[in-house]
């Protein structure tokens, strides 16, 4: 065969792809790019102008494994398949297209947007290699693709409520979804002018941010976002006119915002993250723990005037260490959060 799907007119994406896409979405523009720009793989296609894409072989036909020369052994099958290059990936993927096109199409992730073959439904299309097809075409095929997943996986709510964390943990699974929705929101901060996302609440969220809401709905302040606190967002969401989720998000922020304007309780609701915020945050984490050995090494000479060599000595050692292990024990609980 001379030629393969993923070889197409390739077009650029037209300017107006992003503005248009999020009218379907019923979102702005900002909030449809901040989720295409960290899930979205940076480019369309290859230099040779060929389709994006990425075989998994364990995803195509156990019984055909050892025609692609694929062999796990021991491993997992996915760890095997992580492994490999991308020469590997790209020779595995022909001798699969030979060996049962359709299977090998589904076996893979395409475009920008990286969807999977076996996704092509949600994605708007019949079968992968028609969704193969129209993303080798047109970068705008893409973005469409993208934008029906989004619709099928029923994430246009936390779209519009800046719920990235949860928009992450259907897109690419729970192990990275904190960390992707940080990226998230520094991106919308980038399109948007600098705004700020609220903090997302819903069931089992706890502390002064759950007060703030509490204390706009008029409800019991104890800062735990139980079953009365979510009846009251419930009835608050029917009455202004957004979806009945029990999750406040940029948008139900947005209306008591609006309600305090008008003469309700003020509120301020606090800003997610992005990793600029962690990162200042591990930066003061640091210069307390700096602070904290300078003021310790004051005190220490501060002794070592009137203490004997010997018990200086022990006694510094013994401050010295349980500072270190203090400050080791911060770090790494920076380093698993």
């Amino acid at each position: 065969m001379d030629t393969f799907p993923w070889q197409g007119a390739a077009r650029a994406l037209p300017a107006r792809a992003f503005a248009d896409a999020a009218k379907v979405l019923g979102c702005a523009e900002a909030e449809l790019r901040a989720v295409w720009e960290v899930e979205a793989g940076g480019r369309h296609f290859l230099p040779d102008r060929s389709l994006l894409r990425r075989f998994e072989p364990h995803h195509f036909p156990a019984g055909h494994w050892q025609a692609l020369g694929f062999a796990p052994g021991r491993r997992a099958p996915w760890r095997a398949s992580l492994a490999l290059p991308g020469a590997a990936r790209e020779a595995m993927l022909c001798r699969a297209f030979a060996l049962d096109a359709e299977a090998a199409l589904r076996a893979a992730s395409w475009g920008a947007p990286q969807i999977m073959g076996f996704n092509c439904r949600e994605a708007g299309f019949g079968s992968a290699q028609e969704m193969v097809v129209a993303m080798a075409g047109a970068a705008e095929a893409q973005l469409a693709a993208f934008v029906a997943l989004i619709r099928a996986w029923g994430l246009g709510t936390a779209l519009r409520a800046h719920d990235w964390e949860r928009f992450a943990r259907r897109y690419n699974g729970s192990g990275q979804a904190a960390e992707y929705a940080r990226r998230m929101e520094a991106v919308y901060r980038r399109h948007g002018g600098g705004a700020k996302s609220p903090v997302v609440l819903r069931v089992g969220a706890r502390g002064p941010q759950v007060r703030q809401l509490q204390a706009a709905l008029g409800v019991a302040d104890d800062g735990a976002f139980g079953p009365e606190t979510l009846a009251a967002v419930r009835s608050f969401q029917g009455k202004a006119g957004l979806p009945v989720d029990g999750v406040v998000g940029a948008r139900s922020w947005a209306a008591l915002e609006g309600r305090a304007a008008a003469g309700g309780t003020p509120v301020h609701p606090p800003a997610q993250p992005t990793p600029a915020d962690a990162l200042a945050d591990q930066l003061r984490g640091f210069a307390g723990a700096a602070a904290a050995m300078s003021a310790l090494a004051a005190t220490l000479g501060e002794f070592r005037a009137v203490l004997p060599d010997q018990v200086f000595t022990l006694a510094a050692f013994g401050a010295v260490g349980f500072a270190l292990v203090g400050a080791g024990a911060w770090a790494w609980r920076r380093v698993r959060a």
